[in-house]
């Protein structure tokens, strides 16, 4: 291990071998729960595979991994530190499913009794001490929330006991375990993806994690959470060789591309952050006893007003402060002596990862930290000037590429680098790092996250983040060349040739309960979500963000495109309330959350109606719930993110806007720097400024910068998409606060026959 300046050895420091989490150890690789016995290295008290097939698929399988919520000491960053976590450890079963499979997971809860407190959130006295759970499984799937063995009502009331990819689920401490069950479909609409016919579900990793309301920050943060893979780790590997009579174009080589995944290989990453006070040593000091902390979840007070956070050092004697210490700042960061803020990869503290000559590096990275925002750059360790491109191959689950029809002759695309990367809390990201080309001599790099600022707390103080040191990732040379490029792995989609079935009889279509009007395409109207402040809490709870949600269009007799502002709101539409000081003000979950896991769906009381998309893939004729444009405004001081369940969307074009909404873009900025005026922070796109290029980038979550307004395009085609679940933001202090809403998914149903 090597010790930072000032720290002297002890005669009993704690080596790699004897806890790998203590800082620059080789990375440890998580279990894996695989479809393929060869790849599995879970316990097989922890992951069951069977045979499950479909018509189409008979090698399909049901993976099931066993997750039981505890309350129970762990290991990270070199401390041994009591928490809520899976199965007691920090680092949880990576699933690996392919399309048409089954992922199941079966959830135990056997957490400790909680005392409410601050840092409970709003739903503390929803939750007692009753310490609840569940499990959003998965996030990022274009998949069923509803019970996934039943056929039917898909507007089923009780969406609570739904077994699918469901949020609603409560599960106490002591119930019965509960199994959720989620296909991956193999024949999604390609609507989805605004291509046609039939894909198979997006390969790409994607993530489980708890979704308690009012707690999901701290379960999340204590290691309720996992990653999951759709389809073969490197199947978004993809050679591209050059077009002798186009050198802009890439030809498809299958020869290169089993090559090169030959001399690739694939480490799961987990970013983590875990805040630990009363520390017993630093957390580089070599002791002969493994260190020991306690888990402070609340995150309050972990940076000074400037967003400073220091390293405390032993120096002559005396522990001393060193607050211009990013090159110490190895996987963690200090106010205080005491206290001490983690960011661990796999539950390692600054780990280092070796890539030998003549291989490559498929670093497979989920943000799975509640609230922290990365901004991550790969730097020389000598020579911070020297900085290595990012190549992204996916990006939230997707393939940062258009889908594309199938055809045994498309052409491949060819991966752009980009020089830094935001990845927002849930967003996961595919690098690929190359070493398999000629290198004179060994080269260590550096990930880390780069100082950021997110936007002003009450208007008055910056919210800065630290640059800290991430992972260490040691190029050793290499004495052969290479002469393929790398590609992007398209979806491709299929012809549709099934026919529409439409089932006999009339079919009903009546709005269900609770629900507001849809758009009205015909109208050019879109939804408008704008996160806002709670600037006067209800008593005895914690609220400190709503969501106002409103159907919007341009004004009366309008056909040309008119400047945002004069949007009209159609009151019938509007998810909001009146507040006599205030006026339009947003909706807080807690005025849905009856406690206990009971949701008002039915606005029982007049004041807290839901967002309805209606939504009927057997229906040719609708088009309500195609492609719908959502303008995401952000009307605090604060950066969020937006994240909608059972969804992918991507960025709107200036044209899509102009043309399609009506809406007049000249001053509508395409993107914005989040730290003016020398923008020192990250560039955030709010839309497209060209027509969607063929490196088109679909999301799950996307950065709401302070202010501004993101235009997203969703579609809501695909009958996994019936149902309900919810959008909110995913750092998640913010959504445990208030900042989530609920929504309904529902098309029309058969007559009684």
């Amino acid at each position: 291990m090597i010790l930072p300046l000032g720290i002297e050895p002890s005669h009993g420091q704690i080596t790699c071998a004897q806890d790998p989490t203590v800082g620059e150890c080789e990375l440890v690789l998580p279990p894996v729960c695989s479809r393929d016995p060869a790849a599995s290295t879970a316990p097989a008290a922890l992951c069951t595979v069977t045979d499950q097939p479909v018509p189409g698929l008979p090698n399909a399988k049901r993976v099931q991994v066993n997750l039981k919520a505890v309350t129970s000491e762990i290991k990270v960053g070199g401390y041994t530190v009591e928490t809520e976590n899976y199965n007691g450890f920090y680092l949880s079963p990576v699933i690996e499913v392919d399309v048409g499979d089954t992922a199941a997971a079966v959830l135990e809860n056997s957490l400790k009794p909680r005392v409410p407190s601050d840092s409970d959130g709003a739903n503390a006295g929803h939750h007692g001490t009753d310490n609840a759970t569940n499990l959003h499984f998965f996030h990022g799937g274009v998949v069923t929330p509803r019970n996934a063995r039943r056929t039917n009502d898909p507007n089923d009331d009780a969406a609570r006991k739904g077994d699918g990819d469901n949020v609603y689920t409560y599960w106490k401490p002591g119930e019965a375990p509960f199994a959720y069950h989620v296909p991956i479909p193999h024949s999604l609409d390609a609507r989805v993806l605004d291509e046609v016919g039939k894909i198979p579900h997006p390969s790409g990793l994607n993530w489980y994690h708890s979704h308690m309301h009012g707690r999901s920050s701290d379960q999340v943060m204590g290691g309720l959470s996992g990653l999951l893979s759709v389809g073969d780790a490197k199947a978004n590997v993809v050679a591209c060789k050059k077009d002798p009579a186009d050198q802009t174009k890439c030809l498809d080589d299958p020869q290169a591309t089993a090559g090169l995944k030959a001399r690739t290989d694939v480490r799961y990453a987990l970013l983590r952050d875990i805040s630990l006070r009363r520390i017993d040593a630093l957390p580089d000091a070599g002791t002969a006893t493994p260190k020991t902390a306690t888990w402070a979840p609340d995150l309050k007070g972990w940076v000074k007003d400037d967003g400073e956070c220091g390293v405390w050092r032993l120096v002559d004697g005396q522990l001393k402060e060193d607050e211009d210490a990013k090159q110490l700042r190895k996987g963690y960061c200090q106010r205080d002596k005491d206290n001490a803020w983690l960011f661990t990869v796999n539950g390692q503290r600054f780990p280092t990862i070796t890539v030998e000559g003549g291989r490559n590096l498929l670093l497979r990275l989920g943000n799975l930290s509640p609230n922290v925002v990365y901004w991550l750059e790969l730097n020389n360790e000598q020579n911070e000037a020297d900085k290595q491109k990012l190549l992204l191959v996916g990006v939230d689950g997707v393939v940062p590429a258009k889908a594309v029809l199938a055809d045994p002759n498309r052409i491949p695309v060819q991966a752009t680098p980009v020089d830094d990367l935001v990845l927002m809390p849930a967003s996961r990201a595919e690098i690929f790092i190359r070493n398999d080309c000629l290198r004179p001599k060994e080269q260590t790099y550096v990930l880390r996250t780069k100082g950021l600022n997110a936007g002003t707390v009450n208007n008055t103080k910056s919210d800065r983040w630290p640059e800290i040191q991430l992972i260490r990732i040691v190029l050793k040379a290499s004495t052969v060349s290479c002469t393929e490029e790398i590609a992007l792995n398209a979806v491709a989609a299929r012809a549709d040739l099934q026919a529409v079935i439409l089932s006999k009889g009339a079919r009903v279509a009546t709005k269900p309960k609770g629900c507001v009007d849809d758009i009205d395409p015909a109208k050019n109207e879109h939804r408008r979500v704008t996160f806002k402040d709670v600037s006067i809490p209800p008593p005895g709870k914690i609220i400190n963000w709503s969501v106002l949600t409103e159907i919007v269009h341009p004004p009366d007799g309008s056909t040309s495109p008119v400047p945002y502002d004069s949007f009209v709101s159609v009151d019938a539409k509007t998810v909001g309330k009146i507040d006599p000081d205030e006026g339009l003000v947003g909706i807080p979950f807690e005025d849905y959350d009856l406690g206990d896991g009971n949701i008002d769906w039915d606005n029982s009381n007049g004041l807290r109606p839901h967002v309805c998309v209606f939504a009927d893939p057997s229906s040719p004729g609708n088009t309500s719930g195609q492609q719908q444009l959502w303008v995401l405004k952000n009307g605090t001081g604060q950066l969020h993110n937006f994240h909608i369940h059972q969804m992918k969307f991507r960025l709107a074009t200036a044209k899509e806007l102009t043309d399609q909404f009506k809406i007049d873009v000249t001053n509508e900025p395409a993107e914005v720097c989040a730290d003016p005026p020398a923008c020192k922070g990250p560039v955030y796109k709010l839309y497209e400024a060209k027509a969607a290029d063929k490196n088109t980038e679909w999301h799950d979550t996307i950065p709401m910068p302070p202010s501004k307004k993101v235009f997203v395009i969703m579609s809501f085609v695909a009958e996994e998409q019936v149902g309900r679940y919810v959008f909110h933001c995913h750092i998640l202090k913010h959504e445990d606060t208030g900042l989530m809403a609920p929504i309904e998914v529902w098309k029309p149903m058969p007559a009684t026959q």
